[in-house]
This record gives structure tokens, sequence and C-alpha cells, in this order.
């Protein structure tokens, strides 16, 4: 009968990644955003060693870029010897960022790491007591784009008491990744493993249960798109019954909080919200220093005061000034006005004048998906041909074109005629 096992599933380490697009002009902001990935590393040492895991899976990326530093090369190798001392091993397989063509000083890491080959799945038996526990099957990336389907190589051996996959892989085609060793749920069902450990995808996510498909998500999000918590899965099998607990690992949290200033008279009122995100923001951050991005939306009559020069500007650095004072500090990175001018749409409908006929006009576009396809693409075309193709938006052309709407009534119904 098979023993448990206890392990932490963990990946996207992503050691020494830069934090680029952030206005972390504050010294402690910039310290702690160059520090996290590797506090975010000592954390992760720290759950293994407070849940007394067996081993360590690390299912790609543990340093962000094949180049990669010597610090971090360090700080990799002392977290393993921290492991090993304890008795837990550690398993890895690399990633698209740090393929087995990386670049590398060359330091030597623990015997109690193995680095799954990059030239074909290979099984590992994990011992306890001079007992087999598991087996972990697993494969690296050999260069930073891998495109086969690694997964198709994964079969289970029948004399298994117990079986793990390791994998960084994109599955279900998701197109908000890059397309690296693509699979589907049926290619890793049918390798018979009782847990799939996968890296690639940043979020935490559970994609199956029988048997657990997961990602344990990034260790420490690297951008305002990775908001909340990020850690790693304590998984224990037992029978091949997986239960899985989430512990953050995280140094810094980023996040976003939207307010709606619909009806607000006053910047006071508008001030006094955004207070009201930032103490959302903290408390969703569990005691974790963070960086929050905040939207003020909506149609409001505060519109035509946030709308003038400096004005957001000057409402930002009051906000930030107060959030830096709390402990753990909280960093407004940015302020967004995205709100609307308090226009009845629906009387401007009925209308005969110039600001009539936008709505109008507007309308008819909105309608017709195609129409507004073309508008927004032609419109955007030249914009995005001096731009990499990795760094273009998913377009909301009804969010585009509203904007623009909207924009134009400002200063119709201003008497602006620029």
């Amino acid at each position: 009968m098979a023993e448990p096992v206890r392990f932490v599933h963990a990946a996207d380490l992503h050691l020494d990644a830069p934090f680029k697009g952030v206005d972390a002009t504050d010294p402690r902001v910039k310290d702690a955003l160059i520090a996290s990935t590797y506090d975010a590393l000592e954390a992760l040492v720290d759950v293994c060693l407070g849940q007394a895991v067996d081993f360590l899976v690390i299912a790609g990326d543990a340093y962000n870029a094949s180049e990669r530093s010597l610090r971090a090369e360090f700080a990799f190798r002392d977290a393993c010897e921290r492991l090993t001392r304890a008795g837990i091993r550690v398993y890895v397989a690399r990633g698209n960022h740090d393929p087995a063509s990386s670049r590398s000083a060359g330091l030597v890491l623990p015997a109690g790491v193995h680095v799954f080959s990059e030239n074909e799945v290979e099984r590992i038996v994990h011992e306890r007591d001079g007992r087999e526990v598991c087996a972990l099957y697993g494969r690296s990336f050999r260069t930073s784009a891998e495109t086969a389907n690694l997964a198709a190589g994964f079969k289970r051996d029948r004399h298994d008491k117990l079986a793990i996959g390791v994998l960084h892989a994109n599955v279900g085609g998701r197109t908000d990744h890059e397309p690296y060793a693509p699979c589907s749920l049926e290619d890793l069902r049918v390798a018979k493993m009782d847990y799939w450990a996968l890296g690639h995808i940043h979020k935490p996510e559970q994609l199956a249960d029988s048997p657990m498909i997961a990602y344990s998500g990034c260790t420490q999000g690297l951008s305002p798109n990775e908001s909340g918590p990020r850690g790693c899965r304590v998984v224990t099998l037992d029978g091949g019954d997986a239960q899985t607990e989430f512990i953050a690992t995280s140094a810094v949290v980023w996040a976003r909080e939207t307010v709606d200033a619909s009806g607000f008279e006053s910047i006071e009122e508008v001030i006094g919200a955004l207070g009201q995100a930032v103490d959302a923001a903290a408390r969703n951050a569990q005691g974790r220093p963070a960086v929050v991005r905040l939207e003020i939306v909506g149609r409001t009559p505060v519109h035509d005061v946030l709308a003038r020069p400096g004005v957001t500007r000057d409402v930002q650095a009051e906000i930030r000034a107060a959030s830096l004072d709390r402990d753990p500090w909280v960093w407004v990175d940015r302020i967004a006005d995205s709100t609307r001018s308090a226009v009845d749409l629906g009387a401007l409908r009925e209308g005969q004048d110039l600001a009539s006929d936008l709505v109008k006009r507007a309308d008819e576009t909105l309608g017709d998906s195609e129409a507004l396809r073309a508008l927004i693409d032609d419109a955007s075309a030249q914009v995005f041909a001096a731009l990499d193709t990795r760094d273009i938006p998913e377009l909301d052309r009804v969010a585009l074109l509203e904007r623009a709407r909207d924009l134009v009534l400002d200063r119709l119904l201003a008497g602006d005629e620029r």
C-alpha cells in the first residue's frame, strides 16, 4: 500500500526579474521590488521547512533569464542547501526562461537537487528511509522556445506506488501566453499520473480534479497584471487522492482597485473614495506591502475638475503620501482618470445639433461589429506598426469608441473649438 507523500509544488520564481513600467521613485519601494523575487524564494524555503515536506518540485523558470546573474545563482544554490541540510530534496524542470541552453556560472548544486533531462522524460524514484514512496516524471526545456508537445512522452510505470508529473507547459492553447510545450488536458490524463505539477501560467489554477492537474502560479507577482498574493501549493498525496493548500510567498503584492465616482460633486469625495480603495488593497495584501493602481470611473459632475491639467497628478501625490505612512506601506503607482461627463445621452439622442449627431453616429457604429472593427483597427494600425508584436494589447473596441465619443462631447458641450 502506498505511503502518503507530502511536497511543495512551486514554479516561475523568476529570480532577478526586472520591474518595468513602475513609478518606483521612493527608495523603499524600489528596494523592495528588486529584492522581492529573492525574498519570495526565502519564503518558499520557509514553507518547505515549516511544513516538513518530503521534497520541493519547481516546474520551470527558477531564473528569469537564460543569461542569469551570479546573484540569482548564489541565491538558488543557498536555498537548495538549506533544504537538503533538512533532508528535503529538490526536483527541478527547466522552462522557457531558464532552458538547458542557458549560460551559467557553473555553481555546483547540492547532491539533493535533481534537474530533469532536456532530452527525454526522466523518471526519478523518491525514497524515504530506503523505501520507495513515489516516482517523479519530468522533462526540461532544451531551448527557450520549445514548441513540441513534451507531455506526449510521459507514461507512468505500472509498478509506481504514486506518480507525479512535472512540466512547464501551455495547457489548452492559451493565447495570452507563449505556446511553449503545448498540450491538452487529455494529453496529461493519459499519462496516468496522480498529480501534475505545472509551470508557465503565473496565476494559481487547478485545471482538473482526477487526477489533480494544477498550476502553482508564480512565487512573486512580476507586474500590475499579476495582482493578489502569489505563492506555492502544499500537496499531500494519499493513495492517489490529492489534497492541496495554497500558501502565499510574495514579498510585495500588486493590486488594482476601481473607484466609481458616479454622482460625486466634489474632489474631496473622490479623495475619500480613493483612500477607501487603498484600505481595500492593504487588506487584500494580507500584511504585505502593496503596489496599487487606481482607476476612477463613472459619469460624474466632478469629471470636469479631474480633466483639468495636473489635477489627477496632484490627487495622486496626496493619496501616495498618506499611503506610504502605513505599516506595511502601500505605494500608489498610478491613478487613471476614466470618468466621463455627467451628460444625458438619451436626451442628446433626441436632439438635432452636432452633439446629437455625434451620439447617433457612434450608436450606429457600435451596433455594427464589422464597422466598429474596421474603424478602430484602421485608427490603431499606424501606432501598432511601431510596436513589437508582443507589446500589442488586446483592444476593447467598444470602450475605445465610447471613450472617443465622450472626449469629443466634453469639448463640444464646453464650447471648446480646438
